[in-house]
């Protein structure tokens, strides 16, 4: 197994080049849908409220597919390689339509011998986010103990990316008006829910996905569950006869034309005129 993910991961870096850039307790995800949707908003002057969507590369989307984005939260943990492997060996498949994810990596959970992650995910094109150093309830801190949560992960990730901030995705899905606020990114949710922490079976998680598709869906989807690696195997291929593309957040974004704002909640990307 190894072997062969060591080999798609060498082929997968021919055209990942491009891309340079839980075990937690668990908290029942009840935000299946919410009121919150992306808004086509002419980018004012100067306005610095606006992520910045300038460096994602997007060449490898292809423009006449659905585009949904997949994403894994309470990373790094024991299935992440395997994550990893699937991605590969679809994508040595299917070099025509590769996909791609967002990992939302807990900071709190790294070890030394497991920082080499990272540079795996930038590899196979991956998105780095941020899901806080100690997966707590981000609603239940005060301010300072708030953006330390946020900053410290942010900081990890950024020896690895370059980049002094990331996508972020509050734990549990918890936000509020401070949250909003301390938040130095947009907040990432999702409106597919695929609620494999609960020992769903990889049938039940991929049915949950392609009963629920459309074009410019967020997934959500845990690191260290056996069934969610088996359902990536059956949802990749679908969803590519389905005429969908897999793709990390903010490609999705931006291949979309979705202006994405720092402290406003989105669960999916709609495409914008």
């Amino acid at each position: 197994m190894k072997k062969f993910f060591l080999q798609s991961l060498l082929l997968s870096l021919t055209f990942c080049t491009c891309f340079s850039a839980c075990n937690s307790a668990k908290t029942p995800q009840n935000k299946f849908f919410s009121s919150s949707v992306t808004e086509a908003n002419p980018i004012e002057k100067n306005d610095d409220t606006v992520w910045d969507l300038s460096d994602v590369n997007t060449t490898m989307v292809q423009a006449n597919r659905n585009l949904i984005a997949f994403t894994f939260d309470d990373s790094p943990s024991k299935t992440l390689e395997n994550i990893f492997a699937v991605f590969a060996s679809f994508n040595e498949q299917h070099p025509d339509c590769p996909a791609f994810a967002t990992v939302f990596f807990n900071g709190g959970l790294f070890r030394e011998n497991s920082l080499h992650l990272l540079h795996t995910a930038l590899a196979l094109g991956f998105e780095l986010g941020n899901h806080t150093q100690s997966h707590l309830n981000l609603t239940t801190l005060d301010e300072p103990s708030l953006q330390k949560e946020i900053d410290d992960t942010d900081a990890l990730l950024a020896q690895a990316d370059g980049k002094p901030r990331h996508l972020l995705r509050a734990p549990y899905g918890s936000t509020n008006e401070q949250v909003k606020a301390c938040a130095p990114t947009p907040l990432i949710s999702w409106n597919i829910d695929t609620l494999d922490w609960t020992g769903a079976s990889a049938e039940r998680i991929s049915e949950t996905v392609l009963s629920n598709l459309s074009d410019g869906a967020i997934v959500l989807m845990h690191d260290g569950h056996k069934e969610t690696v088996n359902a990536l195997k059956i949802l990749l291929p679908a969803l590519y006869e389905k005429n969908y593309q897999v793709v990390n957040v903010s490609q999705l974004a931006k291949a979309h034309n979705c202006v994405m704002r720092k402290g406003k909640e989105y669960i999916r990307l709609r495409k914008q005129a």
